[in-house]
């Protein structure tokens, strides 16, 4: 089995309140289906194995720990999980790391649904939503296969949202942004609370068309100016880039809509 995996763009970010040590979000995921995305191969083989360039440890990769999430909620309902020590799974990545698109996650959130299918395991949409939020926040998203949705909580709460699919074009700079480099330098500039955002609540049924030609990047992404300031590279791109430009997650990709007929 060989399938595409598409990133995921945000609208806008809102941070709207914490869980412990976690950032609670409202946010507009939508899949861009585009020219950036990973392609992974899937089979069986003798024995577990797991190649591509993810600039980590196995047991940090998300695919790997989306497996053992798998076999542990199998296990506990007393399922044969032996298949899934069979896997061989190959990634060749498209996706940017530290771009703010959920390339990791749309890996191990896709992985989870394919595996799902191959194996005809009838695992449900929730279940596979619950396996995710426990291996990443943005996992979940990835496991529903929606092109658009509202997403609250850390990431595991969402909201299918049915729209009119745009395409957009992603600009990805030569700047690696650690996530938690981010949310950190948000904490010391905001403290722990949120900024206001109960106009964006307030319509979430808007069309994300709609979000990003009435508002600028900066007011839509909540991370934007903590990634400016933890990444000063990133001020230069910003100031060059024009007010078309939307910049996603903890970054440090912008996106745009595409003109008709691009």
């Amino acid at each position: 089995m060989i399938f595409e995996v598409f990133p995921k763009l945000n609208i806008f970010l809102k941070i709207v309140g914490f869980r412990g040590s976690y950032h609670k979000i409202f946010s507009r995921f939508v899949l861009a289906q585009g020219e950036v995305k990973d392609y992974i191969a899937i089979k069986s083989g003798s024995g577990f194995s797991l190649k591509g360039d993810f600039g980590c440890e196995q047991a940090q990769n998300l695919i790997y720990r989306a497996i053992l999430a798998l076999k542990g909620f199998l296990d506990a309902r007393g399922k044969d999980t032996h298949l899934l020590d069979t896997l061989h799974i190959e990634v060749q990545k498209g996706i940017p790391k530290g771009a703010g698109l959920g390339g990791g996650s749309a890996d191990a959130g896709v992985c989870l649904q394919k595996i799902n299918e191959m194996f005809a395991l009838g695992l449900s949409a929730d279940a596979l939503r619950l396996i995710g939020s426990k291996v990443g926040a943005d996992v979940a998203f990835f496991t529903s296969g929606f092109e658009s949705a509202n997403v609250f909580g850390i990431g595991e709460i969402l909201e299918k949202f049915d729209e009119k699919s745009a395409a957009f074009e992603i600009f990805v700079p030569d700047i690696f942004c650690d996530t938690r480099v981010v949310y950190a330098q948000y904490d010391m500039m905001f403290g722990k609370k949120p900024l206001p955002s109960a106009d964006f609540l307030q319509q979430k049924n808007k069309p994300s068309i709609e979000f990003l030609s009435a508002y600028q990047r900066e007011e839509l992404n909540d991370l934007f100016c903590a990634a400016l300031m933890a990444y000063p590279a990133l001020k230069e791109i910003h100031q060059d880039l024009g007010s078309e430009w939307f910049f996603s997650g903890s970054g440090s990709s912008f996106f745009r809509l595409k003109e008709q007929g691009c």
